[in-house]
């Protein structure tokens, strides 16, 4: 068996493709043991999480040292390991009511976009210990003009976590009404850890008294570790992940926010806003919110 973290489940899938049966571990490098065809059930064992495929980290175990793709698969997700996959409630065809923006994201007009249908902006405010987007000051204001939700998050690196706090406090200058959030993500060479998410959320709610977003992907699963921690539950998640079955580190119950394309990757749905054009590409990080309007309005900087 492999040595890749995972939790024991009972139940059975169908896949929805040719799938292929890795051998030895939850990889692609793994050798392929034999093929399944679509429309198959198997009986799992256990939920992994292995290599990313498309943005999705989540195998199943089907025998002592065989695995396959869930992202290949459907059923119903694993308590504390997925959020529910698309539904028919879900639209990603509309207009997301959240953008997340930082100073190489051009924006014509946020009025236009707010008329299309966006809600809220969360915009990038601080890196570190001393980075800081020259953009966010402007763009809050403008944004506000026009009644849309404004948000500030923090890219999280190795620096000192007093500094990086006081970076974000005093250039954000978040009030009542601003989102916080914490982007946790690969930064080689600059790594937060994992002491550095819980000790920067600390010292935001020590100030704040409110916890902030936590966002991620992939490196939430690798450095957060494998065993549920109840610390996460307090904050709520912002998931970045590009494929249609968005799966949850096991730290949480569901996503707060699904960050659902960076543009050129994710299932089909809507990848551009009037007003925003994006980056010099074309690409726009949208959001996938599941709630209604006044949902979101409510627990936006709660």
């Amino acid at each position: 068996m492999s040595s890749y973290p995972e939790i024991p489940l009972t139940g059975s899938v169908t896949t929805s493709v040719l799938v292929n049966v890795r051998q030895g571990s939850p990889s692609l490098q793994a050798p392929v043991a034999q093929k399944l065809a679509p429309g198959q059930t198997v009986t799992i064992l256990a939920a992994v999480v292995g290599d990313s495929v498309e943005g999705n980290a989540h195998w199943y175990r089907i025998s002592a040292n065989t695995y396959i793709w869930a992202g290949a698969c459907s059923a119903a997700p694993p308590p504390n390991i997925t959020a529910s996959p698309l539904e028919n409630s879900i639209d990603l065809q509309r207009i997301p009511f959240v953008v997340d923006l930082y100073h190489s994201d051009e924006v014509t007009s946020f009025q236009q976009a707010k008329n299309a249908g966006l809600a809220a902006v969360i915009h990038k405010a601080t890196t570190g210990a001393s980075g800081r987007d020259d953009e966010y000051d402007n763009r809050r204001i403008d944004a506000q003009n026009v009644g849309l939700l404004w948000g500030a998050y923090h890219w999280g690196t190795a620096a000192n976590i007093t500094q990086q706090v006081d970076n974000f406090l005093n250039y954000a200058r978040p009030d009542k009404n601003t989102l916080i959030a914490l982007d946790f993500e690969t930064t080689p060479g600059n790594q937060m850890t994992a002491q550095g998410v819980k000790d920067f959320c600390n010292a935001i709610y020590s100030e704040l008294h409110r916890r902030p977003v936590i966002y991620g992907s992939n490196l939430l699963r690798e450095k957060l570790g494998a065993t549920r921690d109840p610390f996460y539950l307090d904050h709520r998640l912002w998931l970045a992940q590009y494929s249609a079955h968005p799966t949850l580190p096991v730290h949480w119950d569901s996503y707060w926010l699904w960050q659902y394309t960076d543009g050129p990757h994710g299932p089909a749905g809507c990848r551009s806003i009037p007003g925003i054009p994006g980056n010099s590409l074309g690409h726009l990080d949208c959001n996938y919110f599941p709630g209604t309007l006044q949902d979101l309005n409510t627990q936006w900087a709660s």
